[in-house]
């Protein structure tokens, strides 16, 4: 009965079908009520539901609602029943809580839950300078991408180490300054790696980023770098014309549905390869380009 008189309070000026919905739900509550109010209360509650009644079953757009004899009615119950008002408006106010409690416990569980979603891909950093061995957290177990730098003239390398500081794989060697995005832990038969054992004469940065990440792309346009890099390739399997203009190593390698290294050579190349989907990793000193045709 209170919901009704809520209802009708609030009722907008255009009436669409889901007013007269609720009306007709109203109007039936109501005239149950009726049924088995006392003498005081029976004419009143029958008179409210009969301009609901009237909304519920109203035809077309120029139908002109009239409230007045709903809320006199109304009115007149509330004031014959102000404990029972007292507690409907209460419990009103304690359901609308409760849902806004609800609210807003959900809306700190996602943004808890965002912010630990972040935390976990945020990049993790290390920084030194010469040599060094550095423990490290992985973001997942499995492949991990890792941007690595080093400011210096003499012999740079880095080295994975799985749990008992074995050396895994050799990610860097060279000479000199260095800049470049390489992948380990692809192959996890001797282990994760916990450890990078670095040679350096300079200083030196490595981050660790999520493999999801990196790079992207689907062939419609050329992808180009400098340097060693890892990128996915999301297109169909097309022939590929695969160019490099340094004067060191480059090699391909995809990692699809198998394993498989597309091109190994040393200075400039310029060649065709089968390109599929998956995850690349290029190791180059110069310049280079994939181009699908």
């Amino acid at each position: 009965m209170f919901a009704a008189v809520n209802f009708l309070s609030g009722l907008p000026d255009s009436i669409g079908k889901s007013d007269q919905t609720q009306a007709k739900i109203y109007a039936t509550d109501l005239e149950f009520v009726a049924n088995t109010a006392n003498d005081d209360l029976k004419p009143l509650i029958t008179e409210m539901a009969a301009p609901l009644n009237d909304l519920a079953t109203a035809k077309g757009t120029d139908f002109e609602f009239v409230a007045e004899p709903f809320r006199t009615a109304a009115s007149k119950v509330l004031e014959l029943c102000p404990e029972q008002a007292a507690a409907y408006d209460k419990d009103k106010v304690d359901k609308a809580a409760a849902a806004k409690a609800e609210a807003d416990a959900a809306a700190k569980k996602a943004a808890d839950e965002a912010a630990a979603k972040a935390a976990a891909e945020a990049p993790k950093e290390y920084a030194g300078a010469g040599a060094d061995v550095v423990s490290i957290t992985k973001h997942g177990t499995g492949p991990q991408v890792a941007v690595i730098t080093h400011n210096g003239y003499s012999n740079f390398a880095v080295h994975t180490l799985d749990a008992s500081l074995g050396n895994s794989d050799l990610l860097v060697n060279t000479i000199g300054n260095y800049s470049g995005t390489v992948l380990f832990d692809v192959r996890t038969s001797r282990g994760e790696t916990t450890a990078l054992k670095i040679t350096a004469d300079g200083a030196w940065t490595v981050k660790l980023v999520p493999l999801a990440s990196v790079r992207t792309f689907d062939g419609t346009a050329p992808m180009t770098g400098h340097g060693d890099d890892v990128f996915y390739y999301k297109g169909a399997a097309k022939p590929a014309t695969f160019t490099h203009s340094g004067s060191s190593n480059i090699a391909v390698h995809s990692y699809g549905t198998r394993a498989d290294l597309l091109i190994n050579e040393i200075g400039a190349y310029n060649g065709t390869v089968v390109w599929a989907p998956g995850l690349y990793e290029v190791t180059a000193d110069g310049d280079w380009s994939a181009t699908l045709k």
